[in-house]
C-alpha cells in the first residue's frame, strides 16, 4: 500500500452511510441540538455577542411594532370597509388619514427591520466563516480530517454555501416564527378570542363555548400539520442527498479544470465525459426523487389551502347570514382575517416545512464538520506519538512505530540520529512508508507511537514532490508559505535566476493558475526556490526533485550544496545518481526477508556498498528491458 495513499474507500463510504443514517433518524431535539451546536458559539463565545445581542433586541422590537401595526391596519381596514357600506364620507375622509399615517410608519418599521436583519447577518456571517477556516486550517486539521474515516465531502461548499445558508435560514425561520407563531397568534388570537362569543348551532341549539374559534383554528393547524408531515418527511433527507451530490459534481469539474493538461495529453476526455455524466446522474436521480415528493407534498398543501380559505365561512357564515351574531359587515371581515392568521400561526410548521427540511440538511452537514473536527482531535489527543522540541541541534527518533488509519503497521524505525550538518537519503520500495515517516516528524500523522526529538528554534521545511502553488503573481508563488514582499524582489528574481526559471525572472507580478503554466520539472524548481529564500536549518526532500531530467537534478543539488552549506538535507529519492550528494543511506526494507510486505524498517546502511547494490541492480533492469 503506498505512502500515498488516500484513506480507504471502505471508510469514506461509511462516513457517508453514518451521515445519512444520523439524518433518517431525525427528531425536534436532535434538530435544536445541532443547531444550537453550530449556532452558539457566536452569540455565546465571539467578542462581538454583546452588540449583536442588542442589535437583536432591536431587531425583535421593530418586528413587534411591525405586528402590532398590521393588527391596527387589519382593524383599519375592517372601520374603512364600515365607512363604505354605510356611506360614512366622515368616517372614510378620517380613515384616508390614518391610512396615510400607518402606511408611512409600516414603511420605516419594515426598511430599518430589513437593514439591521442584513447588518447582523453579515457581522455573524463573516465570524462563522473566520472561524470554520481557522477550524480547518488550525493544526494541520485540512489535511488530518481526511484521516478519520468520517464523511466530511466538500469543506469548501461548507464554508461558503452552507454557513451562509445556515446564517440566513435561522434567522429568516427563528424571526418568522417569533413574528407569525408568537406574536401574530398572540395579537390576533386576543381579537378572536373577544368574538368567540358568537353562539354555535347544533341540532337546533344554541351553545355557548369561551374561545371556541381559538380552539378550532388549533385543531384544523394540528390535522393539517400532521398531514403535511406524513407526505413531507422524507424531503429533509433528499435535500441532504442533493446537496451532496451537486458539490460532488462542481468539485469533480473542477479537478477536470486543475488537470486539464494530464487528460488532454493522455486522451481522456470521453473518460471523463462518462464519468463526469455518471457523477451529476446521482445529482438527477435524486431531483427527481425530490419531484415525486414535493408533487405528492405541494399537491396535498395546496388543497388544504383551499380548505383554509373556506374554514373561516363555514365557521362565521350562519353567524352572519342568520344568527345576527355579527353586525356589520367590517366585523366580519375584521373576524375572519383574525381567525386566518391565528390558523397561520398555528400551521407555521406546516407552511415552512419545505424550508425547515432545507435548513435540517444545512444544519446537518456543519455539524458534521464539527464532529469530524473533534474527532480529528480526539485521534491527535490519543496518538501515542511524542514529539518534543529539545536544545539538540539534532533530530532522533526511537522505537517508531507507523501505522495506516486502519491500524495496520506500516513501517518502524528503532534508533535513528540525523545530526546537524548531516546529508542523509532515504529508500526504499514503493509503499515502504517514507513519505509517512516524514508526515510523522512533520506532527500531521496521528496514527504512530514512538518519540521523536525535533531541535528547537531552527527552522524546518518540508519540500513534497508536487509544490502547492496559490493563485496569485509569481512572487505570491515562490515567496510562499510567506506572503509577498516578505523577502526583497531582487532576491526572489535572485531565487529563481538560480534554480534555472530564467525566461521567468521578468514575470513576477503576472498572476496565473501557475500549476497549469509550468510544467513539472519547472514546478519542483520553484520549491527548490522557496527553500533558497527561506533557508531552513533542516529540509526535508520528498522526491522533489522527480520530475527533473537527471543532469537538471545533478545541477540543482550541487547549487544547494553550494547555497545551503550549513542545512541538514534528508531526501528520499529512487536514483542511485542521488547517492553522491549524501553521507548516510536509511533503506526501508521489509520485516520478512524477500517478501515485499508491511510493516518496512528504516535501518542505515553503508551508502558505498548500497551505491554498487543499486546500480547492480539497475544494470539488471536495463538488460532485461524489452527491445
Amino acid at each position: 500500500m503506498s505512502g500515498r495513499q488516500q484513506q480507504p474507500q471502505h471508510q469514506s463510504m461509511m462516513g457517508e452511510f453514518t451521515a445519512r443514517s444520523s439524518l433518517k433518524r431525525q427528531n425536534l431535539g436532535r434538530v435544536l441540538k445541532l443547531t444550537w451546536k453550530v449556532a452558539a458559539p457566536y452569540w455565546v463565545q465571539s467578542e462581538e455577542r454583546f452588540m449583536s445581542w442588542f442589535l437583536l433586541a432591536l431587531n425583535l422590537a421593530i418586528t413587534g411594532l411591525g405586528t402590532f401595526f398590521g393588527l391596527r391596519f387589519t382593524i383599519w381596514n375592517a372601520d374603512w370597509t364600515n365607512a363604505l357600506v354605510n356611506r360614512d364620507i366622515l368616517s372614510w375622509q378620517l380613515n384616508i388619514w390614518v391610512f396615510l399615517v400607518l402606511g408611512i410608519t409600516m414603511t420605516i418599521v419594515g426598511v430599518l427591520g430589513g437593514y439591521l436583519t442584513s447588518w447582523i447577518q453579515l457581522r455573524w456571517r463573516r465570524w462563522m466563516t473566520a472561524r470554520y477556516l481557522r477550524l480547518w486550517l488550525d493544526n494541520k486539521a485540512h489535511y488530518k480530517m481526511t484521516l478519520t474515516g468520517q464523511d466530511t465531502d466538500n469543506p469548501d461548499q461548507r464554508i461558503t454555501e452552507d454557513i451562509f445558508l445556515f446564517i440566513f435560514n435561522t434567522w429568516t425561520l427563528i424571526f418568522d416564527f417569533v413574528r407569525v407563531g408568537i406574536m401574530q397568534l398572540f395579537t390576533f388570537g386576543v381579537v378572536l378570542w373577544g368574538f368567540s362569543d358568537v353562539p354555535i348551532v347544533v341540532g337546533g341549539a344554541h351553545l355557548e363555548f369561551p374561545g371556541y374559534l381559538v380552539v378550532m383554528s388549533l385543531v384544523w393547524a394540528a390535522i393539517t400539520t400532521f398531514i403535511a408531515h406524513l407526505n413531507g418527511k422524507r424531503l429533509a433527507r433528499i435535500t441532504f442527498d442533493q446537496q451532496r451530490f451537486d458539490g460532488n459534481f462542481r468539485y469533480s469539474l473542477a479537478r477536470v479544470r486543475e488537470n486539464s493538461e494530464q487528460i488532454a495529453l493522455l486522451k481522456g476526455e470521453a473518460v471523463e465525459h462518462t464519468r463526469l455524466m455518471h457523477i451529476f446522474g446521482d445529482s438527477i436521480v435524486n431531483t427527481f426523487r425530490n419531484m415525486g415528493v414535493t408533487l405528492r407534498f405541494g399537491t396535498v398543501n395546496m388543497m388544504l389551502s383551499y380548505v383554509d380559505a373556506m374554514m373561516f365561512t363555514l365557521v362565521l357564515g350562519p353567524a352572519w347570514l342568520w344568527l345576527g351574531g355579527i353586525q356589520d359587515y367590517g366585523t366580519f371581515q375584521l373576524i375572519a382575517t383574525a381567525f386566518l392568521n391565528v390558523v397561520t400561526s398555528f400551521k407555521w410548521f406546516q407552511t415552512q416545512y419545505v424550508s425547515l427540511a432545507s435548513y435540517v440538511a444545512v444544519a446537518n452537514r456543519l455539524y458534521a464538520f464539527n464532529e469530524n473536527h473533534e474527532r480529528m482531535l480526539a485521534i491527535s489527543d490519543a496518538s501515542k506519538l511524542v514529539r518534543e522540541f529539545t536544545g539538540d541541534n539534532e533530530i532522533k527518533i526511537e522505537n517508531l512505530a507507523v501505522s495506516l488509519p486502519n491500524e495496520k503497521l506500516q513501517v518502524t524505525a528503532d534508533h535513528i540520529e540525523i545530526k546537524s550538518g548531516d546529508r542523509v537519503l532515504i529508500k526504499g520500495r514503493t509503499g515502504a512508508g517514507k513519505t509517512t515517516l516524514f508526515r510523522a516528524m512533520s506532527g500531521i500523522w496521528p496514527f504512530a507511537e514512538g518519540k521523536i526529538q525535533l531541535p528547537k528554534d531552527k527552522r524546518i521545511m518540508v519540500l513534497p514532490q508536487r509544490p502547492y502553488f496559490p493563485i496569485g503573481t509569481l512572487e505570491e508563488a515562490i515567496s510562499y508559505p510567506q506572503p509577498a514582499g516578505t523577502y526583497p524582489i531582487e532576491e526572489v528574481r535572485q531565487a529563481i535566476l538560480d534554480v534555472g526559471l530564467t525566461h521567468f525572472a521578468d514575470r513576477l507580478g503576472e498572476i496565473h493558475h501557475w500549476n497549469m503554466v509550468m510544467s513539472g520539472g519547472e514546478q519542483q524548481r520553484i520549491g527548490i526556490a522557496r527553500a533558497l529564500l527561506f533557508k531552513p536549518d533542516f529540509v526535508f526532500f520528498d522526491e522533489a526533485t522527480a520530475s527533473m531530467d537527471e543532469p537538471s537534478e545533478l545541477d540543482i543539488y550541487n547549487m544547494l550544496l553550494e547555497r545551503m552549506k550549513g542545512a541538514t538535507i534528508i531526501s528520499i529519492g529512487h536514483r542511485s545518481s542521488l547517492q553522491q550528494f549524501h553521507k548516510r543511506l536509511l533503506f526501508a526494507e521489509g520485516a520478512v526477508p524477500g517478501q515485499p510486505v508491511a510493516p518496512y524498517k528504516f535501518e542505515e546502511q553503508d551508502i558505498e556498498m548500497a551505491a554498487q547494490y543499486f546500480a547492480e541492480e539497475e544494470a539488471e533492469k536495463e538488460k532485461n528491458k524489452p527491445q
